[in-house]
């Protein structure tokens, strides 16, 4: 899921009652009941207020809204390391489909990979693990992990939910392999497939056995394909709160109750910018940047080329190649005013029937502020370490979820909502 001109982040929570003492025979019948007991502890989570962590009033109300709105199932956020919100919108507290924030975990299976030499590297060709990978595209002998990881190895992003290594071995590339960047769903199930081969077993079995268990969560599952594959790119089910305590293990360095469940040196890569096509991207998570500048490509031109879109407009747009815009209204201005209304209309009906085709490219961003885990539906994973925060936000899908053309309650200010719980 990408996002526009500013961040994305999440959120989460509300506190369940503790059982009040019986009344002894010698209490009164009109006497007050005592006052529960205050919850100090969460799955081992500590439990706290928002005011005494310092979190402002107003911002939180202003969230709690705004998620209701959204019809949210699922808000909890931890600040210093404790629960300070927890809210399931009278829902039972149950795993949720992830959505897309499922590739943030793929991504985390190549860390502890690389952490076990299972993977010598992310620049070993895919090849080596698919040896019929190219047969199909001469070009595809090149992709590596780290294309896949980085939404550049210019695949066919075109799912088949039933048998993802058939579908890779057929697919062809749409523009030569690190020279664009494409959101690309079937890469990241791809990747599914290539961490159970190189960990010897399915790749949900290896993380719930490197991550899942040692945090003490144990009820995570994955939609597979017909061979058993988890559908790496967001078919992950997990609990809004197992999802914060991830979150928090990374905000502490990869650090869960004093045991090392995540690589470090893996969280630093992944938060990095990992192409110049899409600072905004790292491996297989958001950054958390506002765009400073926005702008069209020679590279980007290139890859409208070779998805189709006529040659007669990108030879009109082509002078917009040297231009920099520091906010969408005026590029999209640029852009119209190179065109026919015609052109112009046809040419933006076509980038939003392509699958992920990008608008434009990023020319510049704010330093990032954190990262994010983010899926269809308003999936969100939310870290900002500066101010100590994890937030995350859920919700189910609906039946018109999957008819309406665009999303619906995705609640896209959830991340900027979260940063300004913290003055």
């Amino acid at each position: 899921m990408r996002q526009g001109l500013a961040f994305v982040y999440c959120v989460v929570a509300v506190l369940a009652a503790c059982k009040t003492d019986a009344p002894t025979a010698n209490t009164p019948d009109d006497a007050p009941a005592p006052a529960p007991a205050p919850v100090t502890d969460r799955e081992g989570i500590p439990v706290s207020t928002p005011a005494a962590e310092g979190i402002s009033d107003s911002a939180l109300q202003v969230l709690i809204a705004n998620a209701s709105t959204e019809r949210s199932e699922g808000v909890v956020i931890l600040r210093n390391g404790k629960v300070v919100y927890e809210n399931y919108f009278g829902r039972i507290d149950a795993p949720i489909m992830a959505m897309s924030a499922s590739k943030s975990f793929v991504g985390l299976a190549f860390g502890f990979l690389l952490a076990d030499r299972k993977l010598a590297s992310l620049d070993e060709p895919v090849v080596k693990q698919l040896p019929t990978f190219a047969d199909a595209d001469p070009r595809k002998a090149s992709i590596t992990y780290r294309h896949l990881l980085s939404h550049t190895s210019g695949l066919d992003p075109t799912r088949d939910m039933g048998d993802i290594e058939a579908k890779a071995i057929v697919s062809r590339t749409l523009f030569a392999p690190g020279t664009g960047w494409q959101y690309n769903n079937a890469g990241v199930d791809l990747l599914a497939l290539l961490a159970g081969r190189l960990a010897g077993k399915p790749m949900d079995q290896y993380l719930n056995e490197k991550l899942f268990f040692p945090m003490g969560i144990n009820n995570v599952s994955w939609v597979r394909d017909l061979h058993g594959v988890p559908l790496g790119a967001g078919e992950m089910r997990i609990r809004p709160l197992d999802l914060a305590k991830v979150g928090q293990a990374i905000l502490d360095g990869g650090q869960w109750q004093g045991k090392q469940v995540i690589p470090l040196d893996w969280m630093a890569a992944s938060a990095a910018a990992s192409t110049t096509f899409a600072p905004e991207y790292g491996l297989l998570w958001w950054r958390l940047v506002n765009y400073t500048a926005i702008g069209i490509t020679s590279d980007l031109l290139t890859q409208w080329r070779s998805m189709g879109a006529p040659d007669s407009t990108m030879a009109k747009l082509q002078p917009l190649v040297s231009e920099s815009y520091t906010a969408p209204s005026a590029y999209y201005a640029a852009m119209a005013a190179r065109l026919t209304p015609a052109e112009y209309t046809a040419f933006m009906k076509w980038l939003g029937a392509t699958n992920h085709m990008p608008y434009f490219r990023v020319l510049g961003t704010t330093p990032s502020l954190g990262i994010s885990a983010q899926g269809w539906l308003g999936q969100y994973l939310t870290i900002f370490p500066e101010k100590q925060l994890v937030a995350v936000r859920m919700r189910r899908a609906l039946a018109e979820d999957y008819t309406s053309p665009t999303e619906q309650f995705g609640y896209r200010a959830f991340s900027s909502n979260v940063f300004r719980l913290v003055p």
